[in-house]
């Protein structure tokens, strides 16, 4: 559960990040924020480097996208995908993003997330429909 205003306040104060929620935009689920909904964060807006991948390089080069739920035990909703699906395709338009940039947290850090019952493929095969 969350939401951008959450993550916030946990990244602050939790994590002691000064600059805050470590995500360009989180996408909510309906338990914290609205199901689906595409939530713009502070670092998109001011166009500030992410904190979201562990990683330099992609913090400063990439675009931090949250999905909330644990998709380990769960899997993302029709509509957390849907709203995904058309920010990634947007954000390729805008930022020029081929598809084979467009990672998940796993292929550029040890850690299992985004979960195992996240449909990678399925976003792709979307992406290039």
């Amino acid at each position: 559960s969350g939401s951008a205003e959450a993550f916030d306040y946990y990244h602050r104060v939790k994590r002691g990040w000064d600059r805050g929620l470590g995500y360009h935009f989180v996408i909510g689920n309906g338990n914290g924020t609205r199901n689906g909904l595409i939530e713009v964060g502070h670092r998109w807006m001011y166009q500030i480097e992410g904190a979201h991948a562990g990683q330099a390089e992609y913090n400063q080069h990439g675009i931090g996208i949250c999905l909330v739920g644990d998709f380990d035990d769960d899997y993302p909703t029709r509509e957390q995908l849907e709203s995904l699906v058309s920010l990634i395709r947007e954000l390729q338009r805008v930022c020029h993003i081929p598809s084979e940039n467009v990672v998940m947290h796993r292929h550029i850090k040890t850690t299992d997330c985004p979960g195992r019952n996240f449909p990678y493929y399925e976003v792709l095969t979307q992406l290039l429909q």
